[in-house]
């Protein structure tokens, strides 16, 4: 598959030198980009490229995505995996409230941004840019978060070892972060997000209760509600909001997320629920299903697979076992869709396992020399099994 070599560059670029802030930054990158784009185009070997493609295979049925790294947007390989499979991405770490929060700048002048905390995004353009330049939507992850989200946002001056800010305060900096993420992207990148994740894993774990965390000690209990309500008041055109969790599909867990999402979906402002699906064999497809079908008609949303990785288990034949199991997974996505349930996407978090965040568990769907496991060929065979059976 040819891909431009200057385009590789000015990515690796734009990836190590993310010092900016400012949109005219960005503007001189991407002019930069977009004048080297028409120099002579080099051919760089697939690994990949004689694969079945999924976002072919599930072309009339939902996107297919994956997690990706700014630097995987700058090596040839990933590059040809990203752009043979995959027609939906989601940046890994980069657009996450310690990516995009900008502290140096807040703190230069503490009053100009008390009620409105400075943000960046040197750390995502180069995914960005690369997903627009590869016609590849983007899932937006993720606004309200506890985990990175650095410790000072939630302070009077910013500063861990004064007071908390209060209620109206952290409200004030909760829509302004929100209002300040959704126009920069809508306005540098108009059109390339369908989804964001606006609040994520706000369930506690073992417990029938929210997660205790910063957001909800200054806020309080309804800033999940809150959230949801300023994401809709700044949604973008095309843009459809979405709660996210692991575990989703554990019933006393989803029970806890229909409860506190039940105000948010009356409200009309929730239109999807993420279900992670960091599993493995032990996770029944069919009770994965039910859960799907009770979000649906109890919130009224439609459903997304958002993280999806298989961990191996401890047989000598744990890969045609994930090949099983993955081809029963998606048979269940797809009986879902013919049911009528609406699947807003399919997002399988990481490319290899040499990159997965659980990469001693082996639980993504090509190996670490990038050759298609059975587990991909699962995935394929759950709607098409003579592509499968080529193979």
């Amino acid at each position: 598959m040819k891909k431009t070599l200057a385009f590789i560059l000015s990515a690796a670029l734009l990836l190590t030198g993310c010092g900016s802030a400012k949109t005219d930054d960005k503007s001189e990158s991407a002019a930069s980009t977009a004048e080297t784009a028409s120099k002579e185009e080099f051919v760089f070997p697939s690994k990949t490229a004689d694969l079945p493609r999924l976002k072919d295979v599930y072309a009339d049925d939902f996107p297919i995505g994956s997690a990706v790294a700014a630097y995987q947007t700058a090596d040839p390989d990933y590059i040809n995996l990203i752009t043979e499979q995959f027609n939906s991405m989601t940046c890994e770490n980069e657009m996450k409230p310690d990516a995009l929060l900008d502290k140096d700048t807040t703190l230069s002048d503490i009053e100009k941004y008390r009620e409105a905390p400075a943000v960046k995004f040197d750390k995502c353009i180069g995914q960005l840019e690369f997903a627009k330049a590869h016609d590849i939507k983007m899932r937006g992850h993720t606004l309200v978060w506890y985990s990175q989200t650095p410790e000072w946002l939630f302070y009077k001056d910013y500063d861990v070892n004064g007071e908390l800010a209060d209620r109206e305060l952290m409200l004030k900096r909760m829509e302004n972060y929100i209002k300040a993420v959704f126009e920069w992207a809508d306005t540098e990148y108009p059109g390339l997000f369908y989804a964001w994740d606006v609040v994520n894993e706000a369930a506690a774990d073992g417990k029938s209760e929210k997660r205790d965390c910063l957001w909800l000690q200054t806020i309080g209990d309804d800033y999940i509600e809150k959230a949801f309500e300023f994401a809709r008041k700044y949604q973008p055109e095309g843009v459809k909001l979405y709660y996210n969790d692991y575990n989703a599909f554990n019933f006393t867990k989803q029970m806890v997320i229909i409860d506190f999402l039940k105000p948010v979906a009356e409200a009309g402002n929730i239109d999807g629920v993420g279900m992670q699906s960091h599993i493995g064999t032990w996770c029944d497809p069919m009770t994965y299903a039910e859960a799907v079908r009770r979000y649906n008609k109890e919130l009224g949303v439609e459903i997304s697979v958002t993280e999806l990785d298989i961990s191996k288990d401890a047989t000598d034949d744990w890969e045609e076992k994930q090949g099983e199991y993955s081809r029963r997974f998606m048979e269940q996505m797809i009986a879902l869709k013919d049911e009528g349930i609406p699947i807003g996407s399919f997002t399988v978090w990481g490319l290899t396992d040499a990159v997965s965040w659980k990469q001693n568990e082996m639980p993504l769907f090509f190996s670490l020399s990038f050759k298609a496991k059975p587990s991909f060929y699962g995935l394929i065979a759950a709607k098409d099994p003579s592509l499968a059976e080529k193979q």
